[in-house]
């Protein structure tokens, strides 16, 4: 029985679709709700112009090609519908009237001939054709889904790349960096040999003959040498000659005492002598 209501429910929704459209779009638009509807024996459909469809018709219309729009206006309606069917009855209610049976188990309804409608080619589907619209459905399902993902998703953040004026200033430094490495590594590669007297950088040249190298004279220290002589002397008497002996274990050593004068050297007496 519900398998009845489903292909009444096609039947009452793609009928007028007839008029304005082409029968091979109206013929994609059953196959799709066919393969949708068989799913869900009971379901309440409120369809208006304003909203998307409920998912079964969306598919049905993305896929025969037909807007809602104009399929909504084909349905007679400028006002609300409201649809609900089950096992053994299909019922609507336009705007706000009264709840119409279009069908029935037991009899069909008297405001719409539904039985007048050929609904042959339903019956006759191939199984190619039934899979062919489950598989439209559930692309357009996927398509909401990742609709719904992407409005949840916030805004990607693209890293901005360096301005001119800063990747410039980069390459100089790098430059400048590179350039002060290589000298110093150059300078810390340049030996020299007492042989050749010649830089590993530079290119060889003929080794001397000698192994000693002449070097400058050095510069006397004067300032050293002034500030020596400059020192007073310290006189030391060496009238005296006297030894001391001195007795430690192992052996007897001599040390050669005498006064140390300090301060300048006395004036030495002259005597002269007069002949009388």
């Amino acid at each position: 029985m519900s398998s009845s209501a489903i292909h009444h429910v096609i039947a009452f929704l793609t009928r007028p679709l007839l008029a304005s459209f082409a029968p091979t779009s109206v013929a994609s638009a059953q196959l799709i709700l066919n393969a949708t509807l068989l799913p869900t024996p009971t379901a309440t459909f409120s369809l208006t112009s304003t909203a998307t469809p409920p998912p079964a018709i969306h598919a049905a219309s993305i896929g025969a090609g037909i807007p809602w729009t104009a399929w909504f206006s084909a349905l007679g309606g400028r006002r609300d519908l409201l649809l609900f069917y089950g096992p053994g009855y299909l019922k609507v209610r336009v705007g706000d009237s009264q709840v119409i049976d279009v069908w029935t188990g037991e009899h069909q309804g008297s405001i719409i001939p539904i039985s007048q409608m050929k609904s042959a080619p339903l019956l006759q589907q191939s199984t190619g054709a039934r899979l062919r619209a489950m598989l439209l459905s559930a692309r357009v399902r996927n398509m909401r889904r990742a609709e719904q993902e992407a409005k949840a998703e916030g805004p990607m953040r693209i890293p901005t790349l360096l301005g001119d004026s800063e990747s410039d200033d980069l390459s100089s430094d790098s430059k400048s960096d590179s350039g002060s490495d290589y000298s110093s590594a150059s300078s810390k590669f340049t030996t020299y040999s007492t042989d050749s007297l010649t830089s590993s950088g530079s290119p060889p040249t003929t080794p001397a003959k000698s192994g000693c190298v002449a070097l400058p004279p050095a510069a006397p220290a004067i300032g050293t040498y002034s500030a020596f002589k400059t020192r007073h002397r310290v006189p030391v008497d060496r009238s005296k000659k006297d030894l001391t002996s001195y007795l430690y274990q192992g052996g007897v050593t001599r040390v050669m005492t005498g006064g140390v004068m300090l301060g300048p050297r006395p004036a030495a007496h002259v005597v002269r002598f007069t002949r009388s």
